[in-house]
């Protein structure tokens, strides 16, 4: 019988098993709300979601949570295994951090001053061995101390019993993507856009007033409310924000896009 692969999903939810100490730091709880599902990860890449951007010289702390199934078939049916075969266990073999701006540029997690405490609520001696039918979860904090867009290659080994023997095998993927930077205003058409903020603290300038249809120098609920009054407009409209000669949903989405923006 073919060795085992460990499935994508591992590569998401792969992140969870680095097992450094990190004082001062609380261990997470593992109690997100799955609901029906037997394999699920939060937050999902699959879905869009990703780790919340952290600040360079300010705390940081975000939670991972992870459920595994009992069989390896509930992970993906193709597999050429009987309908029973158990996962056993999934256990992190290595962690890079791949610079976007330079792929030739790697790093640890620690090298950037963050680190992975993980909780397997005791069910192993390894705190970052995992079993198959659990949830599990991860507490990422630190201090990040390097600005930059990271992605997250993850190598994990993952264990099937086959006819009563454990068998692994290792592999390695690309998943989350980690961003630290500074708190500043993240759109680019303002005039102080800032490339290096990650969080954006609503400071954002647009030079030319970009959606203040009112005329008050803001971009609020006076200039939805006048885009709302004409809404449906399809000729010699005065709050077409978007240029199509209407005054439709687009509007609605191009404002919205620089709600609560100053304009200088």
């Amino acid at each position: 019988m073919n060795q085992p692969c460990i499935m994508n999903k591992f590569a998401t939810l792969a992140l969870l098993f680095l097992a450094t100490a990190s004082s001062g730091w609380s261990q997470c709880t593992a109690d997100f709300d799955f609901g029906d599902l037997t394999l699920g990860v939060s937050p999902d890449p699959e879905a869009g979601e990703s780790f919340a951007p952290g600040l360079v010289g300010e705390p940081y702390e975000d939670v991972l949570h992870l459920l595994l199934p009992v069989n390896v078939l509930d992970i993906d049916p193709t597999l050429p295994f009987f309908p029973d075969t158990p996962l056993d266990s999934v256990a992190l073999a290595t962690i890079t951090l791949v610079d976007l701006a330079d792929t030739l540029q790697t790093y640890s997690l620690e090298d950037l001053g963050l680190s992975v405490t993980c909780n397997n609520n005791g069910d192993s001696g390894n705190p970052c061995t995992f079993l198959g039918g659990n949830q599990y979860c991860a507490a990422i904090t630190g201090v990040p101390n390097a600005m930059g867009s990271y992605r997250v290659d993850i190598s994990v080994t993952g264990y099937v019993t086959v006819f009563g023997f454990p068998v692994g095998q290792e592999q390695a993927y690309g998943s989350f993507v980690l961003d630290v930077g500074t708190e500043g205003c993240t759109n680019p058409e303002a005039v102080n856009y800032d490339p290096t903020a990650v969080i954006d603290d609503g400071s954002c300038v647009l030079d030319n007033c970009f959606g203040d249809v009112n005329g008050d120098n803001t971009v609020s609920v006076g200039d939805l409310l006048e885009i709302l009054a004409e809404f449906g407009c399809t000729s010699g409209c005065t709050v077409d924000i978007s240029g199509d000669g209407l005054v439709t949903v687009t509007d609605l989405l191009e404002l919205l896009g620089v709600y609560g923006a100053s304009c200088g």
